[in-house]
């Protein structure tokens, strides 16, 4: 592992420590997928930062269930709990405000919320405009969002779970380089073998643009 991803790391622990310095673990929740990048925000949380372990077990971590998901987020989803000895609650979301409003609405103490959100994620136009400590718009539910990876590339996240072992997502072993639901996720062609059959495992793809070239 490089000198520049401990960087980032000990920089997403800051913003970690922060963020139980502004708020109480039960005004806290985590926006959990099943994903490479939530996944790694969640070990980030569970397993390296150096808080006490009621504020660990008093932040609420939320499945921000898909329509139509794999199986294999799913059952992933379910490893988590067990292997970080945790509770997931879920929630299935239409829209992303939708879910918010409904989470706020029943549990209106909650004021921040984790997000494993990436600058390097090519979805991000605006990029530069993105901050660790960022506040809902507008009409959205009133939250802080807190951005610990925001400054990770795609090739950090998969250092970060090879080199700790951190538990991932079987789908990443077939070709998914970001997955979303059943509808608008296919392996990402670029990691197509010759035998135009298999794949090859996410973390071989080495250009951070084409990441979501599997997303329709």
């Amino acid at each position: 592992m490089s000198n520049q991803l401990d960087e980032k790391i000990e920089k997403s622990l800051d913003i970690l420590k922060e963020t139980f310095q502004n708020y109480q673990s039960n005004q806290i929740f985590l926006s959990f997928n099943g994903g490479k990048d939530c996944t790694v925000l969640l070990d980030l949380l569970l397993k390296r930062c150096y808080i006490n372990e009621s504020d660990k077990l008093g932040i609420k971590i939320i499945y921000m269930r898909q329509v139509d998901p794999f199986d294999e987020i799913e059952s992933f989803v379910k490893e988590c709990e067990s292997y970080y000895k945790i509770e997931i609650k879920e929630i299935e979301i239409s829209s992303m405000k939708i879910a918010l409003a409904e989470i706020c609405k029943n549990d209106p103490e909650l004021q921040a919320v984790l997000m494993g959100c990436r600058k390097s994620d090519p979805t991000y136009k605006n990029r530069d405009e993105l901050h660790y400590f960022e506040p809902t718009d507008g009409d959205w539910p009133k939250l802080m969002r807190v951005n610990p990876l925001l400054d990770w590339s795609c090739k950090d996240i998969w250092d970060y779970i090879i080199s700790h072992n951190v538990p991932y997502c079987d789908l990443y072993n077939n070709g998914f380089t970001s997955v979303g639901n059943r509808k608008n996720t296919v392996p990402n062609p670029h990691l197509l073998n010759d035998d135009k059959k298999t794949y090859r495992p996410a973390f071989e793809l080495t250009d951070d643009t084409l990441e979501r070239a599997g997303r329709l």
